[in-house]
């Protein structure tokens, strides 16, 4: 007989409020994604057009994970899977200095060295469906020998299945590879952010943007967040969760700044 253990809805529901978050630095983003932040355990696509801050919304992420314990952070690390070149280590550091230099301010106790804090990302060049997929098959091992990475982004899942590959293969492979990072994020208790893009789907009536990858896909991860080009609200950005397994569907101003993701 299969091992097996029977949960009650309380035990259940425990466990998910109790699992820790990484905070992006802006109480509004914080506050429609209902855990204080992007939860640990879960699975957070971020979609959007192209200049939306798909990537600095990654990289806030990647510095917030050090925040410290004694700020009730994990004082953590984390590993970036960049398929399409979309990381810049100066601007990284930018956000990095700039969010551990709050923490300072926050709580003086607290020292950090800027050398140790870059040595706490992880960073993976992935580009090319080839290079993408050797790298997924390692990816559970790496989790295991670095326990301390919480935070797994893959900036963009999209880009290596663009060429080369059949819808049908790109979708074997893609749930496939989504299986092992709910795995992974559920018994590592890691946070995993999965970048996509937007495409057109073509319809009777005439088109309309939507994310790439289609419909089966969109109900793979536990939270979709939509991202937004700066408006005429003063440069605000806006953010739409189109899906969550524990909030509602809500909408949040935020903007880019030279320190990070910030508030409007």
């Amino acid at each position: 007989m299969s091992n097996y253990k029977i949960h009650t809805a309380t035990e259940l529901w425990q466990k998910e409020t109790c699992l820790p978050s990484i905070p992006t630095f802006s109480q509004n983003l914080d506050h429609i994604l209902g855990n204080g932040g992007v939860q640990l355990g879960s699975l957070t696509e971020v979609l959007g057009l192209p200049g939306t801050g798909k990537t600095q919304l990654c990289l806030q992420l990647c510095a917030s994970v050090q925040i410290p314990k004694v700020l009730s952070g994990l004082n953590a690390e984390a590993l970036y899977i960049d398929t399409n070149t979309n990381f810049t280590p100066t601007r990284f550091k930018e956000i990095l200095t700039a969010s551990l230099l709050k923490c300072q301010k926050i709580e003086p106790s607290y020292l950090f060295n800027e050398e140790e804090a870059l040595d706490r990302l992880h960073y993976i060049n992935a580009f090319g469906i080839e290079k993408f997929c050797a790298c997924m098959n390692r990816i559970s091992v790496f989790v295991a020998e670095h326990p301390r990475v919480k935070l797994i982004v893959i900036d963009s899942i999209t880009f290596p299945f663009k060429e080369g590959i059949s819808v049908q293969k790109r979708t074997g492979l893609l749930f496939r590879q989504m299986a092992d990072l709910q795995r992974i994020a559920m018994e590592g208790l890691v946070a995993v952010v999965l970048v996509n893009e937007m495409s057109t789907r073509l319809g009777l009536s005439g088109g309309a943007v939507v994310g790439s990858l289609g419909d089966a896909w969109a109900h793979r991860c536990n939270k979709r967040l939509l991202l937004s080009n700066p408006s005429e609200l003063g440069g605000s950005r806006l953010a739409l969760l189109l899906k969550s397994n524990n909030a509602p569907n809500l909408v949040a101003k935020f903007q880019i700044t030279r320190e990070g993701i910030r508030d409007s």
